[in-house]
């Protein structure tokens, strides 16, 4: 016992006073949890909420509604002109499916089918996209026709072709044309009537190995 008193000091004894109190009713009190109910109203002030704490992730789902967005909060700078997409579909064929004589059709998997209103401009965006492979020293190349209601749709630069790389590359193409594009109004002349979209392969057989594959996607947006 004397040997225990000579080692008592007040901050042994305030320390083991301080770990009784956190195994005993401080424990308890710590994991009390503060329920919404007991938050008084209007209490969390914009001020009190840690900057970037609240995340899309915590806000729940269609909760940003029309009204509460100020006024003049998102202009044009912030929603770039042409971003309203109407309708998008693509597909991939074989570049030795069709011929000129004989185009074949691509199946395309998305919406195809929209119908213009009048007072806006509806705009046909197609990429094309060639893995061509030549048999011998001519080029492979594949052209695409788009369609607008099974008709073909000329642009200015006409029909869209892709090709493989030549015997010799180029400095201009060392690659060959593996990818084309256009764009143009679709639906100008017909507001209110449905339009559907298409596209047809006109391939070069002979000069393409039967690995040699075309893929093609076609976007609509609008313009304001």
């Amino acid at each position: 016992m004397k040997r225990i008193r000579q080692r008592l000091t007040f901050a042994n004894v305030m320390s083991s006073i301080a770990v009784f109190l956190v195994l005993g009713g401080g424990a308890a009190y710590a994991t009390k949890k503060v329920g919404s109910n007991e938050i008084k109203g209007n209490s969390i002030t914009t001020g009190k909420i840690k900057k970037e704490a609240v995340s899309a992730a915590k806000l729940k789902k269609n909760a940003v509604t029309n009204a509460k967005i100020r006024n003049g909060a998102v202009n044009s700078f912030k929603i770039a002109s042409g971003t309203n997409l109407i309708a998008t579909a693509s597909g991939t064929i074989a570049a030795t499916s069709g011929s000129f004589e004989e185009p074949a059709t691509i199946g395309l998997v998305g919406t195809t089918t929209f119908t213009p209103a009048a007072g806006t401009v509806d705009q046909l965006n197609v990429e094309v996209r060639g893995n061509l492979n030549r048999t011998g020293k001519e080029v492979c190349g594949a052209t695409v026709i788009p369609t607008v209601n099974g008709n073909p749709w000329e642009v200015s630069n006409g029909f869209i072709g892709v090709s493989s790389a030549p015997e010799t590359p180029t400095k201009l193409a060392p690659n060959g044309f593996p990818l084309g594009g256009e764009t143009g109004p679709v639906g100008l002349t017909t507001p209110g009537a449905p339009v559907t979209l298409g596209a047809k392969l006109a391939g070069d057989a002979k000069n393409c190995t039967s690995s040699s594959t075309v893929s093609v996607a076609l976007a609509v947006t609008q313009l304001k």
